[in-house]
């Protein structure tokens, strides 16, 4: 039996790239790109409907911001925006205020390059960042559920609606805005 002996040199492998794998990934991402972008027009429709069912204009869903000022209204807590957008711009603030850094440590032996992001950060140095960052997560997750509470409430839907608008927000947007769900604005008031 004939042994065979491979020399490879290890920085000869950066370069080598199979065109198989690239094609599938560049597939896959394409893929994700395409569905991505189907889902959101969908699921803009779906504003566009549910402002439409609310007694708003349908475009309104299109304008950054202005359509969750729309979307607050529709809820019944506009005077509620005001507050929340300005706290949430304060805690964007403070979140850009000295962001950790993570540094990095390269190693060369000769013949292999270790690259190590392990350094440890000192979190005490970055209080308005942590500050912002809890902040910024609080609101969202705060607002989140108010608006999906009052929307459920403002086109008659229970609980188990509510629960699916936190969670499945894009479906549940859908299943207003293309279903057969009516606008109260009694509901929302009451």
């Amino acid at each position: 039996m004939e042994s065979v002996t491979y020399n490879i040199n290890l920085n000869d492998l950066d370069n080598v790239t199979s065109t198989a794998a690239t094609a599938a990934v560049g597939g896959m991402l394409g893929f994700i790109l395409a569905a991505s972008a189907a889902i959101a027009i969908l699921i803009i429709i779906a504003m566009w409907r549910i402002f439409e069912k609310a007694g708003e204009k349908g475009w309104k869903a299109l304008i950054p911001i202005y359509n969750f000022y729309i979307i607050f209204k529709i809820c019944g807590i506009k005077d509620w925006f005001w507050w929340i957008f300005g706290a949430s711009i304060f805690a964007g603030i403070l979140s850009g205020i000295n962001p950790p850094i993570t540094q990095t440590v390269t190693y060369n032996t000769g013949t292999i390059t270790f690259i190590d992001t392990s350094a440890a950060i000192d979190w005490s140095q970055h209080v308005p960042y942590l500050i912002g960052t809890i902040l910024s997560a609080g609101i969202s997750i705060a607002t989140a559920i108010v608006l999906a509470v009052k929307l459920a409430k403002a086109f008659g839907k229970g609980v188990g609606f509510t629960f699916g608008l936190i969670f499945l927000s894009g479906i549940f947007y859908m299943i207003l805005g293309f279903g057969k769900a009516k606008y109260d604005k009694k509901a929302v008031n009451a």
